[in-house]
């Protein structure tokens, strides 16, 4: 593809394609059908670009959507959709209008218990056993589930329908699990590996790729006196956390109770290790400096830390101006690496009673903050369609917001720009920020980008994150190195209080002094593998490895030192964008510009500062891009062996001034130094424009490299214009249309294509799919009026029941016919199925007429043209008049109505369009035969006979579309003429006592009239072509059956029916049941 188009949103054939903003547009207003129940639809009054407009009433029932600006999210068109986010929670009412409809799944468990206990050891109660079977979905059960889990899931992703609130991510799927309690579910080490491990399994593998767990309640104690957290919540009853060793105490206390098994929280992240999914855990609602164990596990075990985020809670400040962490809640501590805070007091969402009736109500909680956690995760993985939810992850990490909407700071924040607080971890997800990319590296970024063509990330990406974890773990490190375990310091054994497990032995929780060294010595050990192994790798330096087909642009100051590296695709940026270490192009393309344009994520005109310059190395398989219009600069540029050079234009506009006005453009790149090391002979091939699939059509390219500095040019090519490479008359049609507007979406969209992308867009916009299939149908309508004739007229004595004093019949035909036809520039294979139903009298001695109706279906199959399927209604009306034994008048008209079901894809370049299209077509037909007689006798039967049929064909117009240009094919009606002339016979005979009739039809025909179908092609805001179709013209049939005559009344005929010429072969079967009264 040539680079200026990589600029454009596109909607390329990918099965994740870039949003389409009109079917955007669409779909949010569909979005309040998705449940059922209102007589008065939503409409939604969200406008794409339009922030305002986003904070209905809805929105504003739950602030933490503002205190996370979602509504610049959803103005840019990301709201969730085609995010899979699980819920582990108390149920969900899934029957509420708020939870309702496609997008909501209750996820179903089922297994068996591993273990023995309670779920609820605080209050004894929630009693399970191990081997006892579960089997449980993620609907609310009365009697079992309370309503934590409807309001959790609510702010998830609740509809926006107008009425109570909405979800964070209100256009995702949301899959929903079942704890199988209520929130009084104690998440200590209480709870059956095996049961949260089915339900979390079957999460991932329903396809979630988030899972919020907001469930349960801490453990507690055994209440000794009143004690007070930091910030003077009651922490009497509440194991404490405050300090590394009481949060030790409580990892040591999971270990002693599960022994040798693996603990429910092992659970949650062996559900996951293997994959790309991401756990959400709550850090507690206590006054504690940190989280509980389930939160705090990668401090553990540090494994897991890439697949987790812990969430604390923020609230509004008395004045409701600004927002502070909800001091009475645990906060970041320990887990400040993977914590992020969010809204938790005063939420409004969806809820349940205790008997099932569904309704609102504002709750507080850390678990009320987790959700907005979750639900702000599926709207950047809408964002961001490439990265894995991993790396979503942490783009909400670097992008998250530490400041009120005055622009201060939040209340008691203490950490540096860019770093995690020990109170707030990153801060709040910030959906605004969050949609230009990432706001730092946290490690090697390997961006495989091939789900969407292009993405634009304007955001500063720097690495103080990094460097301030390097700091204190390579501290840690040392101090571990310099005094072993002992450098953890004191235990903290569970001697100074009592746990309230169940247990009637109040020491059953203290943690012998030997077992807390073995199993301190295991995590001091993980943690010191797992910063060796990031030392030894280089990630404390930030680097980006861009993948993938689509094109990638950077236009932010960043300063991340690990590198980058282009290994597929095009990569664009400011010369100041790709950090401070070199920029190593292994494959794909590379391009420095001065200057962007963002339409993506409509931040305009940006401009590049040359806070410092690139280093590039161009290897073998690269190629550096020449932008034309482009003068930048860059430091130290070395082109090795095997690079390329290649030239592009920046947008349409230069590419029509150079077409139309016969123009030149040029942009340089000016090196401080430029090492050129390769070949000489690969040298005169790299700068000279040999043609290449991806070259422009339309544009000659031109490369020098001279001194320090490369310059790129294009120019229009002599003698070369759109119709240059048509191939056939519609495509020549088209090119001619292009060439004459020289305006509209289509020129600007071919205007850059490769010769190979032209001819195909010609092929595909000039398939005469539509118009051979009228041919087709004309065929088939042929073969069927000869059915129709055959039975009327009758050929062999087998034909006739004879009944003395009958007048009247009525006979049932079946039609099967399949055929190819070569007609035009496409290829089409036909199947044609009716069932006929029709009744004659004898209205005079020599005369009778007739009536049938019928229905059936067509299926015409252009293979990578498209196909139709068609629902047929066939009605007609024939007579057949005998002139003194000498000749036979067969006449008639009949009328085929068509519903057709059309899908093809269209393509404009590398960009499609899938279309499905329902229309109509009609055949309306006049016929009239004459037939010899005088040489039929008792014997055999031998007619030669001449007809001619008149034909009327029309069908409705067909609209589809390519991302936002829209094609019309207006089809012009058509009046067919058809002339036969043929010989049929038959010969009587029996067999037993049946007598039977064998019968044979030859014939010829010539099609003339409007006899080629046409029809006007409009091109988007591109003018309008001619588009022809398959010329009919002669065809030979020939025709083979036999009759048999089963009594006095009833005869029955199966036929063979043939029509062929060098287009056209289509062959069929017919049986006819005829009864006489």
């Amino acid at each position: 593809m040539n680079k200026a188009q990589k600029f454009a949103v596109s909607s390329r054939n990918k099965n994740k394609a870039v949003i389409n903003k009109n079917i955007f547009q669409l779909s949010i207003i569909t979005s309040a059908l998705l449940f059922s129940g209102y007589t008065l639809a939503y409409s939604e009054t969200g406008q794409l670009g339009d922030k305002n407009s986003w904070e209905s009433q809805e929105y504003k029932n739950d602030w933490g959507l503002a205190a996370m600006n979602a509504s610049s999210a959803y103005a840019l068109g990301y709201h969730g959709q085609g995010a899979k986010i699980g819920v582990m929670d108390s149920g969900a009412l899934l029957s509420h209008q708020e939870l309702s409809g496609s997008r909501f799944h209750a996820v179903k468990a089922k297994g068996e218990y591993g273990s023995t206990g309670m779920r609820y050891p605080q209050e004894l109660g929630g009693h399970y056993e191990k081997g006892q079977a579960f089997d449980v979905t993620g609907d609310w059960i009365k009697g079992v589930n309370d309503t934590h889990g409807t309001h959790v899931t609510g702010t998830v992703g609740a509809n926006r329908d107008g009425e109570g609130m909405h979800g964070v991510a209100w256009g995702s799927d949301v899959y929903v699990g079942n704890t199988g309690a209520t929130d009084s579910n104690n998440y200590g080490p209480y709870q059956d590996y095996q049961y949260f491990y089915t339900g979390w399994k079957a999460m991932v593998d329903a396809g979630a790729q988030v899972i919020n767990n907001s469930w349960g309640t801490n453990p507690r104690i055994i209440d000794a006196g009143k004690t007070v957290g930091p910030d003077g919540g009651n922490t009497s009853v509440h194991l404490p956390v405050d300090t590394t060793q009481q949060t030790e105490y409580e990892y040591f206390y999971f270990k002693k109770i599960y022994g040798d098994n693996p603990s429910f929280v092992d659970a949650a992240y062996d559900a996951v290790k293997d994959t790309n999914v991401v756990q959400v855990f709550t850090t507690g609602n206590r006054d504690f400096k940190n989280p509980y164990y389930r939160p705090l596990y990668p401090y553990f075990n540090p494994q897991a830390e890439k697949h987790w985020i812990a969430v604390a809670g923020l609230k509004q400040t008395a004045d409701k101006t600004g927002y502070e962490i909800e001091g009475m809640f645990n906060e970041a501590g320990n887990a400040k690496w993977w914590t992020v805070v969010a809204p938790s007091r005063y939420i409004y969402s969806s809820v349940v009673d205790e008997n099932g009736n569904p309704g609102w109500d504002t709750f507080s909680g850390t678990s009320m903050a987790a959700p907005h956690v979750t639900g702000a995760m599926g709207v950047l993985m809408s964002r961001y369609q490439s990265m894995n939810a991993l790396q979503v992850r942490d783009v909400m990490f670097t992008t998250a917001n530490r400041y009120n909407p005055d622009g201060s700071l939040y209340k008691g924040w203490t950490s540096a720009d860019g770093v995690p607080d020990e109170r707030y971890g990153w801060g709040t997800p910030d959906l605004e920020k969050g949609m230009y990319g990432p706001g730092q590296f946290l490690g090697k970024f390997e961006y495989q980008l091939d789900a969407v063509p292009l993405d634009v990330w304007t955001n500063d990406i720097n690495q103080a994150a990094l460097d301030q974890r390097e700091t204190e773990d390579l501290a840690w490190l040392a101090d571990y190195k310099a005094h072993g375990i002992d450098a953890g310091g004191d235990y903290n054994l569970g001697t100074d209080f009592v746990v309230n497990d169940g247990n009637p032995d109040p020491t059953s929780h203290i943690v012998d002094k030997e077992d807390a060294k073995k199993w301190r010595q295991e995590y001091y050990q993980k943690r010191a593998e797992t910063i060796q192994a990031k030392i030894d790798a280089g990630l404390y330096d930030g680097s980006l490895v861009k993948a993938g087909e689509g094109t990638l642009v950077m236009t932010g100051d960043n300063t991340y030192r690990g590198g980058t590296t282009v290994e597929q695709g095009s990569l664009y940026g400011f010369t100041e964008s790709f950090g401070t270490a070199d920029v190593n192009v292994n494959g794909g393309s590379l391009s420095v510009l001065n200057r962007y344009n963002d339409q993506f994520t409509q931040k305009g005109q940006l401009v590049s500062n040359e806070s410092h310059k690139a280093n590039i190395n161009i290897n073998d398989k690269g190629t550096y891009l020449v932008t034309a219009g482009h003068d930048v600069n860059v430091g130290n540029m070395t082109l090795n062996q095997g690079a390329k050079l290649d030239v592009a234009a920046d947008n349409i506009g230069q590419l029509k001034d150079v077409y139309l006005n016969d123009n030149s453009i040029q942009g340089t790149v000016n090196a401080d130094n430029l090492a050129d090391n390769r070949a000489k002979t690969k040298m005169l091939a790299a700068n000279t424009n040999n043609a290449a699939a991806d070259d422009y059509a339309l544009f000659q390219k031109d490369v020098s490299v001279k001194d320090n500095t490369i310059t790129g040019s294009l120019s229009k090519k002599a003698d070369t214009s759109f119709a240059s490479f048509a191939n056939n008359e519609n495509s020549r049609s088209i090119a001619n249309a292009l060439e004459s507007n020289a305006k509209g979406q289509l020129f600007d969209a071919t205007l850059p294509m490769s010769e190979r992308d032209l001819r195909n867009t010609y092929q595909s916009l000039g398939s005469d799919m539509y118009l051979n299939a009228n041919n087709a149908s004309v065929v088939n309508v042929l073969g069927l009026t000869r059915t129709v004739k055959d039975q009327a007229i009758g050929v062999g004595h087998g034909r006739y029941a004879n009944i003395e004093n009958s007048n009247a019949r009525i006979w049932m035909t079946g039609v099967g016919q399949w055929g190819n036809l070569d007609y035009g520039y496409s290829n089409m294979d036909t199947d044609f199925y009716a069932a006929l139903v029709g009744a004659e009298i004898d209205v005079a001695s020599h005369t009778k007429a007739g009536l049938f109706f019928g229905a059936g279906s067509s299926k015409y199959k252009a293979h990578e043209y498209g196909k139709i399927d068609s629902n047929d209604l066939h009605v007609g009306a024939y007579g057949v008049s005998n002139i003194q034994n000498v000749a036979a008048i067969n006449y008639g008209v009949t009328h085929t109505n068509q519903d057709r079901d059309a899908k093809r894809t269209l393509w404009v370049g590398q960009d499609s369009g899938y279309n499905s299209s329902s229309y109509d077509a009609k055949i309306t037909q006049l016929f009239v035969e004459g037939a010899y007689t005088q040489l039929n006798n008792d014997q055999y039967s031998i007619e030669p006979y001449a007809g001619f049929n008149w034909l009327h064909v029309t069908s409705d117009n067909l609209h589809e579309q390519v991302g936002n240009m829209q094609f019309t094919t207006k089809t012009d009606n058509q009046d067919i003429q058809v002339g036969t002339v043929g010989l049929r016979g038959g010969y009587p005979f029996a067999a037993g006592n049946v007598n039977l009739a064998l019968k044979g039809d030859v014939s010829a025909s010539h099609l003339f009239g409007d006899n080629r179908p046409e029809a006007m092609l409009f091109l988007s805001d591109t003018g309008e072509a001619k588009i022809r179709g398959g010329k009919l013209d002669n065809l030979f049939g020939i025709g083979l059956g036999i009759d048999a005559q089963l009594n006095k009344s009833t005869t029955l005929g199966v036929s063979y029916q043939g029509q062929y010429n060098s287009d056209v072969n289509s062959s069929g079967v017919n049986a006819t049941l005829k009864i006489n009264f």
